[in-house]
């Protein structure tokens, strides 16, 4: 495998996408940013504008990435149901890995997402690790969580010389710390989970960093990724305030969360994740992280000083 000098970043555009372009450039690589619609604000970057989610996209995509020696792949249904997922994550997904064999393309790095971790075999304050079952298709928690380990599946199964997976926990800087984890937003109210448990946060540059350097040394590795000093969620509410919003703090209801989740069980695909058991118990239960990224990548870790404490 050569040395990888320019770089094919899909979902160039989005939060984490941004942070892995710039980290991408710092570390003196030719950048290719695949966007859904083109907005180039950068002159040293080239722009494409691919609809991955559609077939053509790959004869489009294969001609992107003439002269690169690697992709980084961000592009991912967030929210939606199952086949929004399938549409972007899983056919999107498929054809960066056909695009990418037309190209002679022979690492790849993914991100995905800590939610592929099945929380339901973490019993409540155990610690969630590297070994954690995975969701599968038979036991899926929700459609993102589903879509993004058969999206794990599809990139590991591929055939490429090399393979790096980050698994990023909460992804957030200082202007994006709101996460459903702290409870649920009402106008200017926070109803916010009891429980002051680690949160597992992620800062962008962090992740950022974790992509583009797994793709320097083609690591052919899975990396699940969470700050080194974890924030209580009563924190990570202080540091929010900070910002004007919540003006109220009010506590969550969560036992009658928990109840109303049981008993709406047969119907609940159909529900908001709060009403969903197994998502209730993602975000709301008690548990601590403890994760190994590998010491060569030699990561950042620019999280703030959470200090403060609701």
């Amino acid at each position: 495998m050569g040395a990888v000098k320019r770089v094919l970043i899909t979902g160039a555009s989005g939060f984490i996408g941004r942070a892995t372009v710039d980290a991408a450039l710092d570390a003196g690589l030719e950048v290719v940013a695949v966007q859904r619609r083109v907005g180039a604000d950068r002159t040293d970057v080239t722009y494409v504008s691919v609809d991955l989610t559609v077939r053509d996209s790959v004869e489009t995509l294969s001609s992107a990435m003439a002269g690169c020696d690697a992709v980084i792949h961000l592009a991912a249904a967030m929210s939606g149901d199952p086949t929004d997922h399938a549409r972007l994550t899983l056919a999107g997904t498929e054809h960066v890995i056909a695009a990418m064999k037309n190209a002679g393309i022979g690492h790849l790095t993914l991100a995905s997402s800590l939610a592929v971790y099945d929380t339901s075999t973490v019993a409540i304050g155990a610690v969630l690790t590297d070994t954690t079952p995975l969701v599968t298709t038979d036991t899926p928690r929700d459609a993102y969580s589903d879509a993004k380990a058969q999206q794990e599946t599809l990139v590991s199964n591929a055939g490429f010389d090399s393979v790096t997976v980050v698994r990023p926990g909460i992804v957030y800087d200082a202007d994006h710390l709101w996460n459903a984890h702290l409870g649920v937003g009402a106008g200017p109210a926070l109803f916010r989970a009891a429980a002051d448990d680690p949160l597992p946060m992620c800062h962008v540059q962090r992740c950022a960093a974790a992509l583009v350097k797994g793709t320097l040394k083609q690591v052919h590795d899975t990396i699940t990724l969470v700050d080194r000093n974890l924030p209580a969620r009563g924190q990570v509410i202080a540091k929010l305030q900070e910002s004007g919003w919540p003006k109220q703090i009010l506590p969550l209801p969560t036992g009658l969360l928990w109840t109303t989740a049981r008993m709406l069980g047969p119907v609940s695909s159909k529900l908001p994740g709060l009403l969903r058991a197994p998502v209730l118990r993602q975000r709301l239960l008690p548990m601590t992280y403890r994760f190994h990224p590998p010491e060569e990548l030699d990561l950042p870790d620019p999280s703030p000083a959470w200090e403060a404490r609701l």
